[in-house]
């Protein structure tokens, strides 16, 4: 009878997590690829595509092949309790989920590290020549990577035939599993300090700048968003001693989801701060329409009398809010020797350019180089001349 039998059922049940595992890993690529997407239009708007960008291309490919992975470790019961999991289908079956489990775990090791490389990448592009920061963010990059990659190759080192890592049928040497899991610990640690100081570097950058201090937050904050990544990698680093347990298919439940939220909080926050054309654009147009309704409604229409003699008759104008941007004028049919009516080219009531005045694109902005040239001079002939 094989041991795991012997100790009898879980006291909770027969449960399957598998439906919420592959929820969240489709849920989160498919927010990773739009933030990415979005990222590379930015870059290429501005034309200021470079390796950042490719190595988070890189890292949310790496987001993706999670999510298939997880997807056949959720379907094939590796959310399940390992002994309904022998119950049903036999110790082959546990086989399976475990060898998908393991080949999950250099796929989210890469992911996560290629995320970070590129935040340094980016970090690189934006912080000058300051020799001290240049030579630490390539230290965390390098370092970044080389370790990730001497994980993965451990991961499937540790037994001989690497078979042996996920096969409990076949004879294999193998490591104790303490070190490997002591190795795993220390790169998932090395990743969350790297996060604080890819944080904290931006903060001495941005905090000596001329600029308000509300906008030196802003900028601090923005770029240094790393550090939920960092909290996040914190959590699933205490959930990596669980990969002892004997009941592995249920308790590695929580390092799966920790590694996915992980690798989507890399990618979103290292993201973020080159969306900024996005911003603008998408502000641009906002401002754009408030100006337009904004010169729609503050201009009132005057009744006009072109032809007739009644008095204090004021002229009517039109404003086009097409691709023509000048307003266009009826004249008065006689001009006006009142010193509050200037005429250039044509008579314009001097209390409806001032109530339009604040109206930024409009017409207070047109006639504010004539009033510093010297509107308001009234002649005798009852003009004034714009000198």
């Amino acid at each position: 009878m094989d041991p795991i039998l012997a100790l009898g059922p879980p006291p909770d049940g027969d449960q399957d997590r598998g439906r919420i595992v592959y929820s969240v890993y489709w849920t989160i690529f498919s927010l990773g690829a739009l933030i990415t997407g979005l990222r590379f239009w930015a870059r290429i708007k501005i034309r200021a595509l470079g390796w950042d960008d490719w190595l988070m291309l890189f890292a949310t490919f790496q987001l993706l092949g999670l999510a298939v992975g997880g997807t056949f470790l959720a379907l094939d019961g590796g959310c399940r309790h390992i002994y309904y999991l022998i119950a049903d289908y036999g110790v082959e079956q546990v086989i399976l989920v475990t060898k998908v489990f393991y080949i999950c775990q250099p796929i989210a090791i890469m992911g996560i590290a290629t995320g970070r490389a590129s935040v340094a990448a980016l970090v690189l592009r934006i912080m000058g020549s300051s020799y001290w920061r240049r030579r630490f963010l390539w230290f965390t990059i390098v370092s970044t990577l080389l370790i990730s990659v001497l994980n993965s190759i451990l991961l499937f080192t540790a037994c001989t035939p690497s078979e042996g890592i996920w096969n409990v049928l076949i004879t294999a040497n193998c490591w104790n599993p303490v070190i490997m899991t002591d190795v795993t610990i220390f790169s998932s640690s090395w990743n969350v300090f790297i996060d604080f100081c890819l944080a904290l570097i931006p903060i001495t950058i941005f905090w000596n700048l001329n600029m308000s201090i509300q906008k030196r937050v802003a900028l601090c904050l923005l770029m240094s968003g790393g550090v939920l990544a960092g909290i996040c990698g914190a959590v699933k680093t205490s959930k990596l001693p669980e990969t002892d347990d004997l009941d592995v298919t249920w308790a590695t439940y929580d390092l799966l989801l920790w590694n996915a939220a992980e690798t989507f909080l890399v990618i979103i926050c290292g993201s973020l701060p080159t969306l900024k054309p996005l911003y603008d654009m998408c502000l641009g147009a906002a401002r754009e329409r408030s100006s337009k309704r904004s010169r729609a409604s503050s201009y009132p229409s005057y009744p006009s009398n072109r032809f007739g003699n009644k008095k204090n008759s004021y002229p009517s104008y039109s404003h086009s809010t097409g691709d023509d941007e000048y307003i266009r004028l009826e004249p008065r049919a006689k001009p006006s020797a009142d010193p509050m009516i200037i005429e250039v080219a044509h008579q314009v009531d001097v209390e409806t350019w001032s109530n339009r005045e604040n109206d930024d694109g409009g017409l207070g902005d047109q006639i504010r180089p004539w009033e510093r040239a010297g509107a308001g001079r009234t002649l005798a002939s009852g003009r004034s001349d714009m000198v």
